[in-house]
C-alpha cells in the first residue's frame, strides 16, 4: 500500500526538478504552503539500534501523532466489532496488528519499495468508538475520517469489523465524490438487513450504494465464496454493475492478469481498497469472525495489492482480524507485509 503511494510521488519528479506531491496527493487539498513531501520524514527504527520490544506500541513503531496535518498517509485504528454476526474479537485487531508490525522494516527488496524516503507517515492512534452504540460509532468514525482526508492525508485503516468501511466511505465520498472500490472478501457484504438492522458488517456496501458513495462501474469484488440461502446470492452486486470474481475462479492461478484488467477498469479516478482478512483461506488466516474454506492464498493477496501500483488510491483498510482465533504470529504478518508493497 505504501509503495502505491510512493510510486505516485516518484512520478511527479522531473519537469520542474526537485520533489513535489504526485497528482494523487495534490488533489487531496493540501495547501501549497505546507507539503508533507517537503518536511522531515519519519522512519521506523531499526532493530539493530532499538530492540523490537522497546517503545510505545505503534504501527511499525512510527511516531504517534494527534493530528494528520503535514502527513501524506497515516495508520488509523478502528477497534469496533459490535457489528459482527458470528465470532467477535475484531476490536482487538488494531492493537495486535501494531504489536506484530515490529517485524516490518523500511524497505521491500522484492519490489524495490522505499516508502519512507518519499512519504511522511505516522500513527494517528484509534478512533474513540462507542462500543454500546453502533450508529453512534459510525458517526464518530465518519467525523474522524472527514478531518483526516480534509488535511490531505491518506488513511491506512486497521479494523475492526467491516461495518467501519461504510462511515469511512462516507468521508471519502464527501471529499472525492463516488469512488471506485477494490473489495477482497469471502462475502459481498451487500445484504439489506439482519434482525431488523440495516447497519452491520454484512451491509456496508449496500448502504454505500444507497447513498451514492460508490462509482458502481468501478467496483470489483474478489474472493467471493461460501454457502448461501438462495441459488443467486450475487444478484444484487451484478444488478449494480459490480464485477464479481469468485474464489473458485482464482484457484490454482496467478491473479496478475486479473489485476491488469482491474487497473484498466479503475482508470485514474479515486479508488479505495477494502481487504477483509477472511478473503484468505482460513488455513492461512484463521483469526477472523466468519471463515470460509477454499479462499485466496497469501501469494494471491500480494498479487492483488501489488497490482494496484499506479492507481489513485485514496485510502484502504484491513478488517475482520480477530486475534483470539489465531494464536500464531505468522498468520497476521502475512497481511502486514502487503502494506509495504
Amino acid at each position: 500500500m505504501l509503495r502505491r503511494l510512493a510510486s505516485r510521488c516518484a512520478r511527479s519528479l522531473g519537469a520542474r526538478g526537485g520533489a513535489r506531491p504526485a497528482a494523487g496527493l495534490r488533489h487531496l487539498g493540501r495547501s501549497p504552503r505546507r507539503r508533507a513531501s517537503d518536511a522531515p520524514r519519519n522512519q521506523p527504527p531499526s532493530s539493530e539500534v532499538v530492540a523490537r520490544p522497546v517503545g510505545v506500541c505503534s504501527m511499525m513503531r512510527l511516531p504517534l501523532q494527534a493530528s494528520p496535518q503535514g502527513l501524506d498517509a497515516a495508520f488509523v485504528g478502528v477497534p469496533l466489532d459490535i457489528g459482527t454476526s458470528n465470532r467477535p474479537g475484531a476490536r482487538f485487531g488494531p492493537r495486535r496488528i501494531r504489536e506484530e508490525s515490529v517485524m516490518l522494516r523500511t524497505t521491500n527488496p522484492s519490489t524495490g519499495a522505499l516508502p519512507f524516503q518519499t512519504l511522511s507517515v505516522a500513527d494517528l492512534g484509534d478512533v474513540n468508538v462507542n462500543l454500546y452504540n453502533l450508529q453512534d460509532s459510525c458517526r464518530l468514525i465518519r467525523e474522524a475520517y472527514q478531518k483526516i482526508v480534509a488535511a490531505g492525508c491518506i488513511p491506512l485503516t486497521l479494523g475492526g469489523d467491516h461495518t467501519i468501511t461504510y462511515p469511512i466511505l462516507q468521508a471519502m465520498a464527501k471529499k472525492h465524490g463516488p469512488v471506485g472500490l477494490l473489495h477482497v472478501d469471502a462475502h459481498t457484504d451487500t445484504a439489506d438487513k439482519a434482525l431488523g438492522e440495516k447497519v452491520y458488517h454484512g451491509t456496508p456496501f449496500r448502504r454505500c450504494v444507497d447513498e451514492g458513495l460508490l462509482d458502481c462501474k468501478r467496483v470489483v469484488q474478489i474472493g467471493i465464496r461460501g454457502s448461501a440461502m438462495t441459488l443467486d446470492p450475487y444478484r444484487y452486486s451484478w444488478s449494480q454493475g459490480f464485477r464479481l470474481v469468485l474464489a473458485e475462479d482464482c484457484w490454482m492461478k496467478s491473479l496478475v492478469p486479473l489485476m491488469g484488467e482491474v487497473r484498466q477498469q479503475m482508470g485514474g479516478k479515486p479508488m479505495y481498497i477494502s481487504f477483509d482478512i477472511d478473503g484468505l483461506d482460513p488455513a492461512y488466516a484463521p483469526g477472523t469472525g466468519t471463515p470460509e474454506i477454499a479462499g485466496l492464498t497469501p501469494s494471491q493477496a500480494l498479487e492483488i495489492i501489488r497490482g494496484c501500483q499506479g492507481l489513485n488510491v485514496v485510502g484502504c483498510d484491513l478488517v475482520e482480524v480477530s486475534p483470539p482465533y489465531d494464536p500464531s504470529v505468522k498468520k497476521i504478518n502475512l497481511l502486514l507485509h502487503t502494506l509495504q508493497t
